[in-house]
């Protein structure tokens, strides 16, 4: 009976390693599966990248506009302060706790 209750034992025990055996190299293939998917996705990422970089380029972006859009630099003589910005009659800036209003609405309308 002993003799019988091992063997019952060791199939047991064989059939569960051949279970677990099988389990980890499913696992393990699922592993590479991923390992490869995350290699492509850095190597995509790569390729974005360097394709986002050629795209904002600063000289390319002034010639599209200067070729497609008729656009120009501007020069630095047009620039000008915030107190030369002209307001119509009556809307001056006017400030508020820190804050400076300069929409043309009547104040009592937007705030």
């Amino acid at each position: 009976m002993a003799r019988f209750s091992l063997i019952i034992l060791f199939a047991f025990m064989a059939t569960g390693m051949f279970i677990i055996k099988n389990r980890v190299i499913d696992l393990e293939n699922e592993l590479a599966g991923i390992n490869a998917k995350i290699t492509e996705d850095q190597k995509a990422l790569h390729v974005l990248k360097a394709e986002w970089t050629y795209l904002n380029d600063p000289a390319r972006i002034r010639d599209l506009s200067t070729r497609h859009a008729g656009m120009k630099p501007i020069d630095g003589g047009r620039i000008i302060s915030f107190a030369a910005v002209p307001f119509k009659e009556g809307s001056a800036p006017v400030s508020r706790g820190g804050f400076i209003r300069v929409s043309y609405a009547p104040a009592n309308s937007r705030e």
